[in-house]
């Protein structure tokens, strides 16, 4: 009887263990804010993408220096320009490759979805 207790306790606590890592692949990804500084190479307003070669960035961005990642945009993004005089509100259309922006928005999965992006980010400090 002993014997058959303790064996059943032991399969609870295995179970038990095992039941949030089961869980876990059900669960949607882990949505991360992430600011990145680089230069337009494409975009496609067809799609609401913005393509940029990545200079630099905040933890989320580091490892993908020098690459590409193409950004997703919504209709809550917001574009903006730097001038001389303040920053002024722009369009996805308005952006042309070469431009070097800002962005800041939530990388989740392999997405990265922009809340901002605005042209005239200072490429001159690399990594």
């Amino acid at each position: 009887m002993k014997r058959w207790l303790i064996l059943l306790l032991a399969v609870v606590i295995v179970a038990g263990g095992a039941v949030p890592v089961l869980a876990a692949g059900n669960r949607p990804p882990k949505r991360m804010p992430f600011n990145m500084v680089g230069q337009i190479t494409a975009v496609d307003t067809g799609a609401a993408t913005v393509t940029v070669k990545v200079v630099r960035g905040n933890r989320v961005v580091k490892p993908f220096v020098g690459q590409t990642v193409t950004v997703q945009t919504d209709a809550a993004t917001r574009f903006l320009k730097k001038t001389e005089t303040g920053v002024v509100p722009i369009a996805l259309a308005d952006l042309q490759v070469g431009d070097a922006v800002s962005v800041q928005g939530r990388l989740a999965g392999e997405v990265w979805t922009a809340y901002r992006i605005t042209v005239g980010a200072n490429l001159s400090h690399l990594p």
